[in-house]
């Protein structure tokens, strides 16, 4: 009698076992197929400005909807959305775009929940606000050549004389010749 209890207790928690194996080999798969779902997660987004040739990588959080890409937060409120590039898909954990500045972006999420971009998100926005300064022309906004002050307009407007419309040193008020007139003009000279 106690050899059939013991093989019955035997028998009852193989069964429990299996039924936890299948219960949990069950919930690994949901898992698998919903990895990359809905929702805030942690990912790694590296940034690369062909403008300026910077490339970094950084740990942010993004939002995911309808397996597409959403959003990348930054950890001071500010985002970079779909007015900014197209729906990109992500449902396989992965995705890459370029903004609509020219910018492109590879996306790797790495954990749900978000939470994660508070410093990489301050340095990240940092650098991509001195890569736009770096190609912003400080007189009229324009865009410039990383290694110029200024755009070419605004160069040439330096370098163009008001008076006759010649090339100028951009230091000077007036083109040479113009002065040449002015100080001839001042001294009653005829020309």
């Amino acid at each position: 009698m106690k050899a059939i209890v013991y093989l019955l207790i035997i028998l009852l928690f193989s069964c429990t076992d299996s039924s936890f194996s299948d219960t949990n080999n069950e919930s690994e798969t949901k898992f698998d197929t919903e990895e990359y779902g809905d929702g805030t997660w942690c990912a790694d987004v590296e940034y690369y400005n062909s403008n300026t040739g910077t490339r970094n990588t950084y740990t942010l959080d993004v939002e995911v909807e309808n397996g597409e890409l959403a959003q990348i937060n930054w950890p001071n409120g500010g985002w970079l959305d779909e007015s900014h590039f197209s729906p990109v898909d992500i449902s396989d954990g992965e995705c890459s775009f370029t903004s609509d500045k020219g910018y492109e972006y590879s996306i790797t999420l790495t954990s749900k929940g978000g939470g994660c971009g508070s410093s990489d998100g301050f340095r990240m926005q940092n650098e991509i606000e001195e890569d736009i300064a770096d190609i912003t022309c400080p007189v009229c906004g324009a865009e410039k050549e990383t290694y110029e002050s200024e755009c070419y307009r605004c160069k040439q407007k330096k370098e163009t004389c008001p008076k006759c419309y010649g090339f100028k040193m951009e230091w000077n008020e007036l083109c040479d010749d113009c002065q040449d007139d002015e100080r001839k003009s001042e001294d009653g000279e005829d020309f």
